[in-house]
C-alpha cells in the first residue's frame, strides 16, 4: 500500500491517497482542494500513478474536510461515505462557509453512510472505521491493521490534539477518543492527521502535553 498526501485549502488541510501498488485501486480521504492548482495537482498524480479512486472518505464534516466533496465527486463519479452524526455539518456548510469567509461550491450528500459496524474494502485492503467524536460528532479514523496505520482526521496531531470549539466539540469526549479508543493499538501504529506531519502512537503517548500528563502539573 501506498500513501500520498496534499495539503490543500486556506486550512492547510491533509487531503490523501491512498492505493494499492498492484491493482492501482485506491481512495481519497477528505478532498478539501480549494484553489483550481490544488485539483489539477492531484488529478494529475492520481492520473500519472494510474490510480483508481473507487470511494471518496470523509473523516468528518468541518469545511476545510468537504469543501473538496463536489469537486471529487463530478470528477471520479464514486460513492462518497461519512459519518451520519456530522450530517448536520452538511447540512449547514453554507453557514461554516460564511463563518470563515471563504466560498466553495455546496458539497453533496453523501451516497453512504458509514459507521463501525462498516469496513472500507478495496484490492486486497480494509479499512476499518472508529468512531472518535470530540472535535466532532461524527469524527471517524480509517484503521488499516495489515499496514499498522491509522487516518486520524482532526482527531489528533503531533503534538497536540484537535479543537474542541467548534460545533458540537467537547474536549472529555475527545480525550476518551484518543486514548480508550486509538490508543488501544499498539504504540508503532503511524497516524496520518488531517494537519500537519505524521507521528505514531508511541510518539504521542511520550511527548504529546496534552496526553501524557504535562499540562496536569499547571493545572
Amino acid at each position: 500500500m501506498r500513501s500520498n498526501s496534499f495539503t490543500v485549502n486556506p486550512f492547510a488541510m491533509n487531503c490523501y491517497i491512498y492505493w494499492d501498488e498492484v491493482s492501482k485501486e485506491g481512495v481519497i480521504i477528505d478532498p478539501g482542494a480549494f484553489e483550481e492548482f490544488e485539483k489539477d495537482e492531484i488529478l494529475n498524480f492520481i492520473k500519472t500513478s494510474g490510480i483508481n479512486i473507487k470511494l471518496i472518505l470523509n473523516t468528518h464534516g468541518h469545511i476545510d474536510h468537504i469543501m473538496g466533496n463536489d469537486w471529487a465527486k463530478k470528477t471520479f463519479d464514486v460513492p462518497l461515505l461519512m459519518h451520519k452524526d456530522d450530517m448536520p455539518l452538511i447540512e449547514k456548510s453554507m453557514d461554516q462557509a460564511a463563518m470563515f469567509g471563504v466560498n466553495f461550491p455546496k458539497p453533496p450528500n453523501p451516497d453512504r453512510i458509514i459507521d463501525e459496524t462498516d469496513e472500507i474494502k478495496f484490492a486486497d485492503t480494509v479499512l476499518k472505521i472508529l468512531h472518535t467524536p470530540g472535535h466532532s460528532p461524527g469524527s471517524i479514523c480509517f484503521v488499516d491493521e495489515k499496514e499498522k496505520l491509522i487516518f486520524v482526521g482532526d482527531t489528533v496531531f503531533r503534538g497536540s490534539i484537535g479543537r474542541t470549539d467548534l460545533w458540537m466539540g467537547d474536549s472529555n469526549i475527545l480525550l476518551d477518543s484518543i486514548q480508550n479508543r486509538i490508543f488501544k493499538f499498539p504504540d508503532d501504529y503511524v497516524l496520518y492527521p488531517g494537519h500537519m506531519d505524521e507521528t505514531t502512537i508511541g510518539e504521542e503517548k511520550e511527548f504529546n502535553p496534552f496526553l501524557n500528563g504535562e499540562f496536569d502539573k499547571f493545572a
